[in-house]
């Protein structure tokens, strides 16, 4: 046979004996990662079979996983993987694109990434932002339909950018496009609202008027609405848990605000309404959660002049009428020692508190008007261990949550407690090791150790899942509640995202949102570093669907990593299995113990 047919064969994957194997779990062939110098990439290969990875040697672990972290270049990039078995060799190259896609315009000089680029609304006294990318040294300009351009102001893009994130050190190379920011601002006048075009204008080079020949010109149509000050856009919120952001898709300002409730539009962006809450303050809801009144519906205001102090199931409630459905924030005390309630749109006029149950949850409450539109209600007490806050009609409800009832000795913390145990993930996979062994399997196995354990000891159980029924994100919660658990501990295992060396930022770790929370996070977390010997990979305030349910204490535990051999094979183990829930159990009952 001709020597060049014998190497091609060599290298082919289809050449080699049937029982080699070397199988990429992640990356995806063919996958976009993000923007990054280094990333990881894991799989398996035949036990006892030795790795390369772009020339260099990986350890393979005893049952055939493996993982590497390799340098990687923008654009098109492929790993180059080797595996020797005996005297069996086995060659594959793996290809990924690193960053985005780039796609060049027909002229380098065109401008591109115009914001505004499509619908939004503004009110009148707005000073709006307006940019473009563009060649550096050049010069821009913006206008709405016939209107004098505004000049703009260039602004260097950086070259490169060293970004941290909260797993682990991300590094991102970002190559010297010689591409410039343009910036302008407007302050919309009365004058302008109408639905208004916006045009923008790049000139290559820097001249002192725009009467010269236009290089580039783009213009889009009716993208622009300025509303007037005056009828004011009023909207009603409609979704069942609808959360009032900071800024468009960023932070979280108010949580889960109920259906019904009325909210002051004043503009639009990137499909966010902008909402005034009251005075400066504003905040931002998509605008899928929200239905627009008939014009002329008045701004939504409210009062509260009675209080009442109530006995509730399993704890206590505090209620007033508002004459509305408005906006409310809760913020906790950091020490867990109260809770200050927040009503936007709302005057105080409050002469009595009536309490009409002593409670430990509630010792005083006193009312206040930081500002105008802000009615502000603060309540100490002895501790908090959960609230819910609804509206029935136009009374607003804080039902505050009462601690299990301790039982003591003989019977034990754990005695008669309710306890949620939510096996992450079912019908996705989850996280996936480098042998195949899937997130949701592992969660489910350690969770059924940590049922059997706390039933022993005299807890009551709900699991979200039994086996792999279908179980969505957000009805996880929703059963807790339903079934009025004291607890909710939701057991997941984890992996990284592309970028972060998994070799540094690898264990166990635990997250809670709330303050009334973390205590519990704080004692299963200790338990977990104990338990296992793993590597301590943190405890986090993490803004989870889980870990956002206020009712009770709630948290997340990361066990172990998927993507880790060594921690992946643990995984399988009994062994590992059952440490896990033995902290788990464990951090429970010193929580307990604790209150």
């Amino acid at each position: 046979m001709n020597i060049r047919i014998l190497i091609i064969l060599f290298l082919l994957p289809g050449a080699v004996r049937a029982e080699q194997q070397l199988q990429i779990i992640y990356p995806s062939q063919n996958q976009q990662i993000p923007l990054v110098d280094s990333t990881f990439i894991f799989g398996n290969v035949t036990p006892g079979g030795r790795l390369w990875v772009n020339d260099v040697e990986i350890p393979v672990h005893r049952d055939g996983g493996w993982l590497a972290f390799a340098d990687v270049a923008p654009g098109p990039f492929r790993f180059h993987l080797i595996s020797i078995l005996a005297d069996d060799t086995l060659w594959r190259e793996w290809p990924i694109q690193v960053g985005p896609i780039e796609v060049r315009p027909i002229d380098k000089n065109l401008p591109r990434s115009f914001n505004p680029n499509k619908k939004a609304i503004f009110g009148v006294g707005s000073t709006i932002e307006f940019s473009f990318e563009a060649p550096a040294g050049g010069a821009g300009w913006f206008y709405f339909n016939r209107l004098y351009p505004v000049k703009m102001y260039q602004l260097p893009i950086e070259a490169a950018t060293i970004s941290g994130e909260v797993f682990g050190a991300i590094a991102r190379g970002l190559p010297d496009t010689g591409m410039a920011l343009y910036k302008g601002y407007y302050t919309f006048t009365p004058a302008d609202t109408v639905v208004r075009n916006i045009c923008y204008i790049y000139r290559a080079t820097r001249l002192s008027s725009i009467e010269n020949p236009v290089i580039y010109e783009d213009c889009l149509d009716s993208i622009i609405t300025v509303n007037p000050a005056f009828p004011p856009t009023v909207g009603i919120l409609s979704g069942v848990k609808n959360i009032i952001r900071t800024a468009p898709a960023k932070g979280y300002k108010l949580l889960y605000q109920p259906p019904g409730i009325k909210v002051h539009i004043t503009g639009m962006r990137d499909d966010f309404y902008e909402l005034s809450l009251a005075g400066s303050v504003t905040g931002y809801v998509n605008v899928d959660s929200v239905i627009i009144l008939p014009p002329g519906t008045p701004i939504p205001r409210g009062e509260v002049s009675y209080i009442t102090v109530d006995k509730a199931d399993a704890g206590i409630e505090i209620s007033f009428d508002v004459g509305a459905k408005l906006p409310f924030e809760i913020t906790e005390s950091p020490d867990m020692s109260g809770l200050e309630i927040d009503l936007f749109g709302v005057t105080g006029n409050v002469d009595w508190i009536r309490y009409n149950v002593k409670s430990p949850l509630a010792n005083l409450l006193q009312w206040s008007q930081p500002q105008d539109d802000v009615f502000r209600l603060t309540m100490d007490a002895d501790y908090i261990w959960g609230y819910e806050a609804y509206y029935d009609s136009t009374r607003f409800i804080l039902h505050l949550r009462d601690r299990p009832r301790r039982r003591g000795f003989p019977a034990g913390p754990l005695k008669g407690v309710k306890i949620a145990i939510d096996p992450g993930h079912s019908s996705d996979n989850g996280a996936v090791g480098p042998t195949g062994f899937k997130e949701k399997d592992a969660n489910l196995w350690i969770a059924h150790e940590v049922r059997k354990m706390l039933e022993s000891r005299g807890a009551e159980v709900l699991m979200t899942r039994y086996g792999h029924e279908h179980v969505t994100l957000y009805e996880r919660p929703d059963l807790a509640e339903q079934w009025s658990a004291d607890l909710l501990i939701s057991i997941h295992n984890n992996a990284l995202p592309d970028g972060i060396n998994p070799f540094q930022n690898n264990g166990t770790s635990v997250y809670y949102y709330f303050p009334h929370s973390k205590p519990l996070a704080e004692a299963i977390h200790r338990r977990l570093l104990k338990r296992t010997n793993l590597p301590d990979h943190g405890l986090y305030y993490g803004n989870l669907v889980i870990t956002r349910y206020s009712s009770v204490p709630s948290v997340l535990v990361e066990c172990a990593f998927m993507m880790i051999p060594e921690q992946e094979a643990m995984l399988k183990t009994d062994r590992l299995q059952r440490q896990c829930a033995k902290a788990i159990v464990e951090g429970i009952t010193d929580f307990l113990k604790q209150k």
